[in-house]
């Protein structure tokens, strides 16, 4: 077990996110939704004069653009990437809020961010209520994705060899999707005793354990996976990153898993793991197609101080090193 000292919690937490401002001449990179958090930026713009907001468009799985210069990039491109943040973010402090952005545009762009030795700071709003489904069935207490797009890598991350088939641990970072974690467990086949389930405990709200259970309940029971069952707070990366770093140290197994199906902060956990580690690990995503208003209202916002973990954690900085004199695509 790691002192608490090697774990720090990076995290700036603002009970509203009117009390968030970014650093005067920042950059501040964004999407938009029809989420209502996703548009948080109007509530505290006028008094942040001085940071240039840049709102990313997502195009499709591959590309993307931005509402300041209409430039188009691709998300596999080392040099489209390098371009991004020399022409969008040139600025020494970037924030990049992963709220209204999809998986594979963040993930993507924290990657080569962190490899171009960017001061990133990842921000997040906490919704003040997910939708419930108005014909709730069983592993879909909540009406939050209409449909998945397939499970495909992350532009930029790692696909195990076949010669991991037979040898990895599944970690599920779980939602209440429990219809997701099915589809992403028939597409990996792991053993049922190697599936270690990560419940955001405390989550947002003190009943979404709870729920988090019923909306898995099925997967958990047949698999039996619910006695491996872990936890990690339901809005801190660095408590899954440094938990999946434990889980790898621990276990028998060559290789890693990791089911993006929870919270983007938990995403965000497991993304900064895959980039640091030198063991061989793959995210498995399944890109869902987010339902219209899936989230009402706008609650905490955090603030990670993801640049800040490469000074805590040889094995990033070793990540960024290796990145670097490589390149930034993988």
């Amino acid at each position: 077990m790691k002192n608490i000292r090697d774990t720090p919690v990076l995290t700036d937490t603002y009970a509203k996110v009117q009390d968030f401002r970014p650093q005067s001449n920042s950059t501040y990179l964004f999407g938009q939704t029809s989420e209502e958090r996703s548009g948080h930026i109007s509530t505290w713009e006028t008094d942040a004069p001085t940071a240039v907001l840049n709102r990313i468009i997502s195009e499709d799985r591959e590309t993307f653009s931005t509402a300041n210069t209409q430039n188009s990039y691709s998300l596999r491109s080392d040099s489209d990437l390098a371009r991004f943040w020399s022409i969008e973010a040139p600025s020494e402090v970037v924030y990049l809020d992963i709220t209204g952005l999809p998986h594979s545009i963040w993930a993507a762009l924290l990657r080569s961010g962190l490899a171009l030795s960017k001061e990133l700071i990842v921000t997040y709003a906490e919704p003040s209520n997910y939708r419930r489904s108005a014909a709730p069935v069983e592993g879909q207490i909540y009406d939050l994705s209409a449909s998945v797009s397939g499970i495909s890598p992350l532009p930029g991350y790692a696909v195990l060899s076949e010669r991991f088939d037979s040898d990895f641990i599944l970690v599920a970072l779980l939602g209440f999707e429990g219809a997701r974690l099915s589809f992403m467990l028939e597409h990996v086949q792991p053993g049922t005793d190697r599936i270690i389930p990560v419940i955001g405990c405390p989550g947002f709200k003190p009943w979404y354990i709870f729920e988090a259970y019923v909306g898995n309940k099925r997967v958990l029971i047949d698999t039996q996976a619910w006695h491996e069952a872990l936890y990690a707070p339901g809005n801190c990366p660095f408590s899954v990153f440094y938990l999946l770093d434990e889980i790898s140290k621990t276990r028998s197994e060559t290789a890693m898993k990791v089911a993006l199906v929870g919270t983007k902060p938990h995403s965000l956990g497991a993304v900064l793991f895959a980039l640091a580690t030198e063991n061989p690990v793959e995210l498995i995503y399944d890109h869902p197609i987010r339902a219209e208003k899936r989230t009402d209202g706008t609650e905490r916002l955090l603030a990670y101080h993801v640049s800040k973990l490469v000074s805590y954690d040889p094995a990033v900085k070793r990540a960024k090193q290796r990145y670097r004199s490589r390149g930034i695509s993988r």
